[in-house]
């Protein structure tokens, strides 16, 4: 059962409107006080916000921004001064309904709200955060300073295996088990130095002083952090 706090200052109105709604798998818990919201928030234990705003100042949304800014919020409006709108979703609304519309229509607005704002906190549950270089694991992506880095599939899975063994040594027999298809024979050294070195210079480690990727002749290669390793979401035992 999913739980939503209700801040309105028309709450027949939208108990209207969320009948539908109740009738599947969401609890709402009506407010029109901060009073009121405060404490159904620590007894409630909502797992978003729904809120209703009809005034450009929004104080409905401030006020459940306080209680917890990082809870996702789904605002609704009458108004069709489009102040309120800009408001709502410039103050931190995640998803925002204009007002008439139906029981159903509602219903569904909401799920979708919900099942957007489950899917984007899964995601960025699936990121390595290296100083300002971030590895999106769900989509292979990787971004620097909030610039995409342009990737091969082997770069990538290069990149991975250092990741996962954060300052450490990996030695060039794990690195070919590790990024190269078992089907994939005719990897030699050469190759696999090339896409490590486009790797370094894609990733700009000669200006990213934080991060930088070492060669051991004869032992392997192995990516080493400045910073405490425990911003990246694995590996990294001490260089041995």
């Amino acid at each position: 059962m999913t739980r939503i706090l209700v801040y309105t200052t028309a709450p027949r109105e939208l108990e209207q409107l969320l009948t539908y709604s109740t009738l599947f798998d969401l609890e709402f818990n009506f407010c029109q006080t901060q009073p009121q919201a405060l404490a159904a928030y620590v007894t409630f234990k909502p797992h978003c916000f729904l809120v209703q705003s009809e005034a450009p100042t929004v104080e409905e949304l401030k006020l459940v921004k306080k209680l917890s800014p990082t809870l996702p919020v789904f605002a609704v409006t009458n108004s069709t001064n489009e102040r309120v709108g800009l408001r709502l979703l410039d103050g931190g609304a995640d998803y925002l309904v204009h007002l008439p519309c139906g029981s159903v229509e509602l219903y569904y607005q909401i799920k979708n709200f919900l099942r957007l704002t489950t899917q984007a906190r899964e995601n960025n549950g699936k990121i390595m955060h290296l100083g300002d270089l971030q590895i999106f694991l769900h989509n292979n992506q990787v971004f620097l300073k909030g610039e995409l880095v342009p990737l091969t599939a082997t770069e990538f899975r290069l990149l991975l295996v250092f990741a996962n063994n954060l300052n450490q040594i990996v030695t060039i027999d794990k690195l070919y088990q590790e990024v190269y298809p078992r089907s994939e024979i005719k990897y030699t050294s050469r190759a696999l130095n090339m896409h490590i070195s486009n790797l370094r210079h894609k990733l700009k480690l000669e200006e990213f002083a934080p991060l930088r990727l070492e060669t051991r002749r004869g032992k392997g290669f192995g990516m080493f952090y400045n910073q405490p390793t425990n911003t990246a979401i694995s590996g990294g035992g001490e260089d041995e």
